[in-house]
């Protein structure tokens, strides 16, 4: 399908140019958030880092719901399910957003969201519905030109007040009709619901004030929760990258804004000016954020990363197939390393941003191509869902492990060097010294090899070592 005005693609070189005017810390669309200033642009991780204590793996096996995707309305269009195994679904870019379906007052269309509820009940995969987009009707800045979306829709709506107080009715409307028609379907439900994409940092998404978000927030889940007192909602969506995206975070949850969430939602772009960052940045960013969420009594509850990937290679640079299954599998890692408990991958078919799988050219209804990263995205979820992390991801210099376990006396070692890479299919390498105990090793295409002798060669991409 074409991309609409603000799709990841088209609104990523309005970041560039708010990254110049910045001074180097930029935003970027809709579909991501970052700061330049704090990517480093080598490989080297910093010597002996490690998870903070307050931001431990969660206790117990990963669960399947750990493996999240995010994907655009192509699928539901024409092209096929994706060929790899998740069970969560992020919607988003997805066709239904508030714009989308509630196309003038007390107008819907539901024929999207219908299609999507209907996939995720035959695919068994469980929804978030992310909320975003002001219609232009209902905007209070409808000729606002500088939204990721259509004009205004990344304004407040035109009967809230700055302060929080009107009606708000507009909103309340439509997420009273969303709630209910979710109710009604006989296919699929959404279970999960995030108050407002990257509204914590991100002026192309949302350009109104705390508490004019607060009251959206406390309105939306008193709706839901009347509806389902089950449902979980989430906060809107900070950077933990992005200092402004952390102090709005701080002056959210400082006003209340706790108060109507059940879980805490962000966006863990490591991406900065002209990188994709480094997937270790992860480790910093949250320790970052982690005192804010302490300071204001969130800290116990779960932390959903609800979009990243390598974001846009037309930026950043990073097109090599083996660069990007390094990345996405040392993300996978260490996100679970620091406490997040679900991880949605933006984006499965988006040509642009992480993507996983082409489509035929000559028919979008065929298998198409899965990428080097998506076979990737599969063997990174066998290594990991069923696992329990002994310990938070650690590392000594550019050399990074995370320690795993199953029954039956299972044990199993991720490793990788980050200072090396890979180039035009030749990969550098390194001499790990092996712990006693483990007999073979995995590789991120599924090839299983023993292991001889003491040491083992790794580099960008990790490996997993067995015992068994």
């Amino acid at each position: 399908m074409v991309p609409r005005r603000g799709s990841s693609a088209q609104c990523f070189r309005i970041f560039g140019l708010l990254a110049v005017l910045a001074g180097g810390v930029g935003l970027t669309s809709c579909a991501g958030i970052s700061d330049a200033s704090n990517a480093p642009s080598n490989q080297q991780a910093p010597p002996n880092q490690q998870a903070l204590p307050n931001q431990q793996a969660p206790v117990g096996g990963i669960p399947s719901i750990y493996m999240g995707m995010s994907m655009n309305s192509g699928t539901i269009a024409q092209e096929p399910w994706p060929s790899v195994p998740f069970s969560a679904q992020r919607l988003w870019d997805s066709g239904v957003s508030w714009q989308d379906i509630n196309t003038a007052d007390g107008v819907y269309d539901w024929k999207f969201l219908d299609k999507w509820l209907s996939h995720a009940q035959a695919h068994n995969v469980d929804l978030l519905y992310t909320f975003g987009e002001t219609p232009t009707w209902a905007s209070s800045n409808p000729t606002d030109s500088s939204c990721a979306a259509n004009p205004g829709s990344c304004d407040a709506p035109n009967d809230l007040n700055a302060d929080g107080t009107g009606s708000d009715q507009h909103w309340k409307d439509f997420v009273t009709a969303l709630v209910a028609h979710n109710q009604q379907s006989s296919t699929g439900h959404i279970q999960y619901w995030e108050l407002w994409n990257e509204a914590l940092g991100n002026p192309l998404c949302w350009t109104g004030t705390i508490p004019q978000l607060i009251r959206m927030a406390q309105d939306a889940s008193a709706i839901i929760k009347q509806a389902d007192s089950s449902a979980l909602v989430l906060t809107p969506t900070f950077g933990p990258e992005l200092a402004t995206s952390r102090t709005q975070l701080s002056s959210y949850l400082a006003a209340g804004g706790g108060q109507f969430a059940d879980a805490i939602a962000l966006h863990g772009y490591v991406t900065g000016k002209h990188t994709a960052g480094n997937p270790e940045d992860l480790v910093h960013n949250m320790s970052l954020s982690q005192p804010i969420l302490s300071k204001y009594g969130q800290a116990q509850k779960p932390l959903w990363d609800t979009e990243a990937s390598w974001g846009d290679i037309k930026t950043n640079g990073l097109t090599d197939p083996d660069m990007q299954t390094a990345f996405l599998a040392r993300f996978y890692l260490l996100h679970w390393s620091v406490g997040i408990v679900r991880f949605y991958w933006y984006q499965w078919n988006n040509q642009r941003w992480g993507t996983l799988w082409t489509p035929d050219p000559s028919d979008p209804s065929a298998p198409g191509t899965l990428r080097a990263p998506g076979a990737a995205y599969q063997q990174i979820s066998g290594w990991l869902i069923g696992a329990s992390l002994a310990s938070p991801c650690s590392t000594t210099g550019p050399v990074w492990t995370c320690k795993f376990s199953r029954t039956n006396g299972y044990n199993a070692l991720a490793v990788w060097d980050a200072s090396q890479s890979c180039v035009q299919g030749t990969c550098t390498t390194s001499s790990f010294t092996l712990p006693s105990g483990y007999t073979r090793y995995s590789d991120l295409s599924g090839i299983t090899s023993a292991l001889a002798g003491s040491t083992v060669a790794i580099g960008a991409k990790p490996l997993l070592l067995v015992n068994q």
